[in-house]
């Protein structure tokens, strides 16, 4: 019997398709990127918060969904069945359903508009391990090498998605930057 949408899920994935936050566990040639690029911002002086690295597929699902329901990008009754992941979707009730979708949402942390305005893939690179979420901050103005060595000067801003200098920093590394979702950077921007 599928169990309806809603907080359940959020501590059925913790228990069951987890998100890993270890830079270890991504993909190999990735790792090593994003090992360099995290360690010229830190020692730059900014502060990394890494949130996620490798995902489940059951939990891209789970993410994928809720927010395309909550988000009104489709109705319930759109979203397709995965094997193992027993959710029912559609409460009989389109507020009901955005509403069971919107506690997943809440409870997962997922970035909403202006955040993100693109629903977690199906396809994630997180599924791959070529992919992290992470919080870059800092104060004012660091110095930080591209990884050719040259020096260049990056301001702090609320908004990451803008931050071209941080992105042309993060890219010599091959840790693109996806410019519509806040913490998202990965080996093809995407």
């Amino acid at each position: 019997m599928p169990t309806k949408s809603g907080k359940y899920w959020v501590t059925w994935a913790n228990a069951h398709a987890k998100n890993s936050n270890k830079v270890d566990e991504l993909e190999a040639s990735f790792k090593v990127n994003v090992k360099a690029f995290v360690k010229v911002l830190t020692d730059a002086g900014a502060a990394v918060d890494i949130s996620t690295t490798k995902r489940s597929d059951k939990r891209a699902y789970l993410f994928h969904w809720s927010w395309k329901i909550s988000q009104s990008k489709c109705k319930p009754s759109d979203a397709k069945k995965m094997i193992g992941v027993d959710i029912q979707w559609d409460h009989g009730d389109i507020a009901k359903s955005k509403a069971g979708a919107l506690e997943m949402v809440q409870g997962f942390g997922l970035a909403i508009p202006p955040r993100s305005i693109n629903p977690p893939s199906l396809t994630s690179n997180h599924i791959s391990g070529k992919a992290i979420d992470m919080t870059i901050k800092w104060n004012g103005t660091i110095k930080v090498k591209k990884k050719d060595g040259t020096e260049v000067q990056v301001t702090y801003s609320p908004n990451v998605n803008t931050n071209t200098t941080l992105h042309a920093v993060g890219d010599s590394y091959g840790v693109k930057k996806l410019k519509t979702d806040a913490p998202h950077w990965s080996f093809n921007g995407r």
